[in-house]
């Protein structure tokens, strides 16, 4: 999938600096530890406390037999929110120019790593998110999707009811 970054959590102040492919590379510069590409992962602003605690998310994935990235934004709850589709095309060393189909407004954005929380593996700066949100966080185990899923809310549902941990904390509706 081309246009996708990796991760680090071995380096978390390491830019990325390299786009990986469907060989999944490393980023170049950084070195050891475990790895997340940017894409095919389910990234959160924060775990949420309850079903109805909304967040932010971000879902990026290859769409259509072209090859072309895709993804989503969300921001609500489980039970509520709204989302807006974008198109991905990779950059030079970090960055990269996401097009919202609504809008039709192209968003320059620049990708670095940084330290995850507590509970988390993997966490990216995406500065001029239109969401607003600078931080993403996800877990090993949120990963290894096949393509771009426009139904984040269901991703999250999943993602969060494969998880022992999260799904105690979130409990029944």
């Amino acid at each position: 999938m081309a246009g996708f970054h990796r991760i680090s959590r071995a380096a978390p102040l390491c830019l990325l600096t390299a786009f990986s492919g469907l060989s999944g590379a490393l980023l170049g510069g950084c070195s050891g530890g475990d790895t997340a590409s940017l894409g095919n992962r389910l990234w959160i602003d924060h775990m949420p406390t309850d079903r109805r605690d909304p967040i932010a998310a971000i879902s990026l994935g290859e769409a259509g037999a072209g090859g072309k990235t895709a993804g989503v934004f969300y921001r609500g709850s489980i039970f509520r929110g709204a989302f807006d589709t974008f198109t991905w095309e990779q950059g030079e060393e970090g960055r990269a120019e996401l097009t919202l189909l609504q809008d039709e407004k192209t968003v320059k954005i620049r990708i670095e790593g940084c330290e995850p929380d507590q509970g988390f593996d993997y966490c990216v700066h995406l500065h001029g998110d239109p969401q607003g949100v600078r931080r993403y966080q996800s877990r090993r185990r949120w990963g290894a999707r096949a393509r771009a899923d426009l139904d984040l809310a269901a991703s999250l549902r999943e993602a969060l009811a494969d998880d022992p941990e999260a799904a105690a904390l979130l409990g029944e509706p």
